[in-house]
């Protein structure tokens, strides 16, 4: 299987940011509207009922929602970043997904990254850097990805544009491996944030 066209890993983040924003700025015109209707309305004369009350509470909690998960869509794509800018995409024959679970940080996928080598292909928990929901696309005809399988990296996937972080499923396992890894390794995990377990 040939490799498709490299990836311009600047075009593919500030791409990113971008779908980040622009979700953002959609998310703040929906629920500025939930909360603003129901006081145009009773104002107005238009429609006065206690059920507009419950428009204003799915604005407050859908504003409250999206502080909640900023923060770590925002976290991920830097994190996306360091790893894209610190180590080498690799092109990977195919991605498979395994089983899937909601959590409060998005749904977080158990995938296989094929590899040519024996035994280089662990289970990894993937999880969108913009916190969608659904499995992208294109995976089963082969991804980039960028890390080190022991503390983790970063997949992309060709033609979509989305962004998968990715770790080992179980971090444990690999622990000695990551321990007897040169300085240099640890060093650059620990600049790309992939040192640092996450949850």
């Amino acid at each position: 299987m040939n490799p498709p066209n490299a990836v311009e890993v600047n075009r593919l983040l500030k791409r990113n940011y971008s779908l980040l924003i622009k979700g953002i700025l959609l998310r703040l015109v929906i629920f500025g509207v939930l909360c603003a209707t129901p006081v145009v309305l009773a104002k107005t004369g238009t429609w006065d009922s206690p059920v507009l009350a419950l428009l204003s509470v799915a604005g407050v909690l859908g504003f409250v929602l999206m502080a909640y998960r900023f923060p770590f869509a925002l976290l991920s794509l830097r994190r996306c970043g360091k790893v894209l800018q610190e180590y080498p995409l690799e092109f990977r024959r195919g991605m498979s997904r395994k089983s899937e679970s909601r959590t409060k940080y998005g749904t977080v996928f158990t995938v296989r990254v094929k590899a040519d080598e024996p035994g280089g292909s662990p289970l990894l928990r993937a999880v969108d850097a913009l916190e969608r929901h659904r499995w992208p696309e294109g995976t089963e005809d082969g991804v980039w990805f960028a890390g080190d399988l022991p503390f983790g990296g970063v997949v992309v996937v060709p033609g979509s544009d989305t962004l998968l972080v990715v770790r080992p499923q179980d971090w444990d396992k690999f622990a000695r491996e990551r321990e007897q890894a040169d300085a240099a390794r640890v060093e650059r995990a620990k600049r790309t944030l992939l040192a640092q377990r996450v949850r």
